[in-house]
């Protein structure tokens, strides 16, 4: 659950700093509606479900809509991922594990 956690944290600081980006015309694959519209806010969410231990989910029930988004809505780009896709695939994966 730590490890989850870690990733957890670290998925919002890229979004933090992606947000910046955009915000000072540096483009890139999220957009600031993205990451701060749903990205940010379902991270943040789990990441207090987690530091409260807090119970889960059904394990039927655990997907991140972020990466849903990102791989079917929003057309990231799976042949190159950016930092924050690949963390959002892991982390929708260990989710349902947890």
């Amino acid at each position: 659950m730590n490890e989850f956690r870690n990733k957890l944290i670290k998925a919002i600081d890229i979004c933090n700093a992606e947000i910046e980006n955009r915000k000072n015309n540096i483009s890139g694959e999220s957009t600031e509606e993205q990451l701060e519209k749903v990205i940010l806010p379902e991270l943040n969410y789990l990441l207090t479900i987690i530091e409260d231990n807090q119970e889960l989910s059904p394990a039927q029930d655990r997907f991140l809509c972020s990466f849903a988004n990102a791989f079917t809505i929003w057309g990231w780009d799976m042949q190159h991922p950016t930092e924050l896709f690949v963390l959002l695939t892991e982390l929708n994966n260990e989710y349902k594990q947890l």
